[in-house]
């Protein structure tokens, strides 16, 4: 019985045997006959790597060709870690020789070329161990003779040329051009089509365009041994380079604009302030440019200002500190754009659109303008206490630009406002909804990141409450410390007596507000920007555009991808007849002689008309900011120029001249050379030259092998400039 068992046992062990005998030949049959293909393409892909070629990245051009932002090649000297892999010394000599050559540390230069990783201290290296890596930028003429008359000595080196991003022009339009910088972790994992090594837009246009300014990047395709060496090239497809970027921004303008804003800030500065006895400060300044009849930006100076050249190949920290620093004044900033300064009076076109429209005024009524008068509390007056005496139109308060004028109408207003809030109405405050209308208190659109332009600040009962609930423990807190760190006393004395009002009342929309507000002073801010698109929308039939510095896209062969128009963002609620009146009060020459007028005597208005407002904003513990916003030709606008300089007197004595040295650019009327043929921007598109390899990588010596871009970069954004605001002053209602 034992032995029958035992017997059907080992027969059963047989069978299982057999079966599994038969199974793996059949398997290996299979992988013999069937799978050869693919077992073939496994092993291959198992011995191949992928290797990125950087794409160039487009221009940024002018509106005649001229390079913003373009490459220049580089020659670059390059470790290739396979091939020193490869040799007895694991490539010991080769990089001893190299140092000795660039005047790289030796060490440095040893763990440069090492791969990063967790465990690895920088510098190492961050791309590709499949590809060269750079070890020197920018290589001298030197250098590159002495590896490529000695080639047998340097096996694994080689020198490249590369393309490195530049900005031709330095300063000019460097705000709105912007720079690039290396792509951050945070960016490789939310865009997928980026690389470890590759450079992004950090601001301005490079960063609003980047992607169609990056291009496609190209990749080669190598083999590689057991060990990771490369061993050959399999394929390449080449990169595309990115399209180009045609702006709207006048080269030729702008360098007037920029130098006309740079001389007055530097007149302004020698000249002794009335109102202290002190030299004028003339911190900062801006001036902007539109084509009136398009929305386009021609022309965006900002002073202080920098060159984006300083962010290629890295910032070092003293070049940094001066951008950013506490002593810096703020460079990165464009005052044009986002720079916050109370309008003074050329804010008056909002008011006196407002109480045109609403009809608390008439193009025939008539009101008085006195030297001064009561709001509230306090006596306010007109500049210098001047008047004209009797009753004047409401052209006259524009062209006198008599604040107690438009005062009665803020104080009618605000009354009318109250009664409806004590009723449990909603108040009306029509001067802020037309403040609003001509695109004051919100960002302008401009394309640059929304980072780098302001909405300004037009103060209403809702906003009050608003920032009072939210910052009312800071006010208090501030009234009851004080402000020990401020050491002028009766300043320090001044903001602790305005924190202790506003832990209390700071919600309160006074008379006081709404009668600075009417003269563009108090709580109102507006950009250089936003008070040029208005004045745009007052000389081109009420139509508030978004601003556009961006004209076109074009590709590498030259073929318009995309044509970029301003978008019209609504119509100002002021009827033709009134925009036309309201021009016609402030065109030079039309007998009310506007504020302006005086600082364009001797100045050939037969063969340009213009059309401008002044203002003069007052701002407690500093001068007056001078501005100026003005459209020429007055009856056909072709531009609107606003100039506007921070401490730095009345508009008629700063902004002004500064502005009329820009129109003297643009049409050549007072002894410089014009700049714009016949004064206008070009009708069409400048030709693109289809895009060449000059600028790509390319072989100087060594292998044909891609790398990519090297350098680093802070990824820096600038933050939107804040002005001081004008300390809230107390009022009775």
């Amino acid at each position: 019985m034992n032995e029958r068992v035992s017997r059907l046992r080992l027969t059963a062990l047989t069978l299982v045997v057999l079966a599994l005998l038969s199974t793996l030949f059949v398997r290996l049959a299979y992988l013999q006959t069937i799978d050869r293909a693919s077992l073939t393409q496994t092993a291959n892909r198992q011995h191949i790597r992928d290797v990125v070629i950087p794409a160039p990245r487009g221009q940024i051009v002018d509106d005649r060709g001229r390079p913003l932002a373009d490459n220049r090649s580089s020659l670059v000297v390059s470790v290739d870690t396979s091939a020193l892999a490869r040799q007895e010394d694991r490539g010991a000599a080769v990089l001893a020789r190299l140092a000795g050559v660039t005047g790289i540390d030796l060490g440095r230069l040893r763990h440069q070329i090492i791969a990063c990783a967790p465990h690895v201290a920088k510098p190492c290296w961050t791309g590709s161990p499949y590809q060269p890596v750079p070890i020197l930028t920018n290589a001298s003429a030197r250098v590159v003779f002495a590896i490529a008359e000695h080639r047998e000595s340097f096996p694994g080196v080689m020198v490249q040329t590369e393309p490195v991003r530049q900005y031709p022009m330095h300063a000019v339009a460097g705000q709105q051009v912007g720079y690039v910088g290396p792509v951050t972790q945070a960016e490789l994992a939310s865009r997928g089509t980026l690389n470890s090594d590759d450079l992004v837009g950090r601001s301005g246009l490079e960063q609003t365009y980047d992607v169609p300014l990056r291009g496609t990047d190209g990749t080669q395709v190598v083999s590689v041994d057991n060990r990771g060496l490369v061993t050959g090239t399999v394929s390449t497809t080449a990169p595309t380079a990115g399209d180009t970027v045609v702006t709207s921004i006048d080269a030729g303008v702008q360098q007037v604009a920029e130098q006309a804003l740079a001389r007055q800030l530097a007149t302004t500065r020698a000249k002794t302030d009335p109102k202290t006895g002190r030299r004028y400060a003339a911190t900062e300044g801006a001036a902007v440019v539109v084509d009136a009849r398009t929305g386009h930006i021609v022309a965006l100076a900002s002073n202080p200002s920098y060159d984006p050249n300083v962010f290629i190949g890295g910032i070092s920290e003293r070049a940094y500190e001066a951008l950013t620093g506490p002593n810096s004044n703020d460079p990165l900033v464009s005052r044009a754009v986002a720079g916050q300064f109370a309008p003074g009076s050329t804010f008056k076109l909002a008011t006196a659109s407002t109480i045109l429209t609403d009809g608390q005024a008439t193009t025939d009524s008539h009101t008085s303008c006195p030297p001064s008068l009561q709001v509230g509390n306090a006596t306010k007056t007109n500049y210098d206490s001047e008047s004209l005496g009797g009753q004047i139109s409401v052209a006259q308060a524009l062209a006198f630009s008599c604040d107690t004028f438009f005062y009665q109408y803020a104080m009618a207003a605000w009354y009318s406002d109250q009664s409806r809030v004590a009723a449990h109405h909603r108040p009306v405050e029509a001067m802020q909804a037309m403040a609003r209308a001509y695109g004051f208190g919100s960002a302008p659109g401009l394309d640059v990141p929304a980072g780098e332009q302001t909405a300004g600040r037009i103060p209403d009962r809702a906003t009050l409450k608003q920032e009072w609930t939210q910052n009312r423990s800071t006010y208090c807190a501030n009234g009851r410390r004080g402000y020990p760190d401020v050491t002028d006393a009766a300043r320090r004395a001044y903001l602790t007596e305005i924190a202790k009002e506003n832990c209390t009342d700071g919600w309160r929309f006074r008379i006081g507000e709404a009668a600075d507000m009417a003269i563009g002073q108090g709580e109102t801010t507006v950009s250089p920007l936003q008070l040029a698109m208005a004045y745009t929308a007052l000389v081109d039939g009420g139509l508030l555009y978004q601003p556009t510095i961006a004209k076109a896209i074009v590709d590498p062969s030259g073929h318009v991808v995309k044509t970029l128009t301003p978008a019209v963002r609504h119509r100002v609620p002021v009827s033709q007849a009134l925009l036309t009146y309201i021009r016609s009060a402030l065109t030079f020459g039309n007998g009310l002689r506007p504020s302006g007028e005086t600082a364009f005597a001797g100045f050939p208005l037969d063969k340009l008309s213009i059309g401008g407002k002044t203002g003069t904003a007052e701002s407690y513990g500093k001068q007056d900011t001078s501005w100026f916003a003005s459209w020429a030709p007055s009856d056909h606008p072709q531009y609107v120029v606003v100039g506007m300089i921070a401490q730095a007197g009345t508009g008629a004595s700063a902004a002004a001249p500064m502005v009329r040295k820009i129109y003297d650019g643009i049409y050549g009327l007072e002894g410089q050379r014009a700049v714009l043929a016949g004064g206008a921007p070009p009708s069409t598109l400048p030709a693109i030259t289809p895009y060449t390899a000059d600028g790509a990588q390319g072989e100087v010596v060594g292998p044909d092998v891609p790398q990519p871009t090297s350098g680093e970069s802070p990824a820096i954004t600038p933050s939107a400039y804040r002005s001081q605001r004008n300390r809230r002053r107390r009022w009775s209602s």
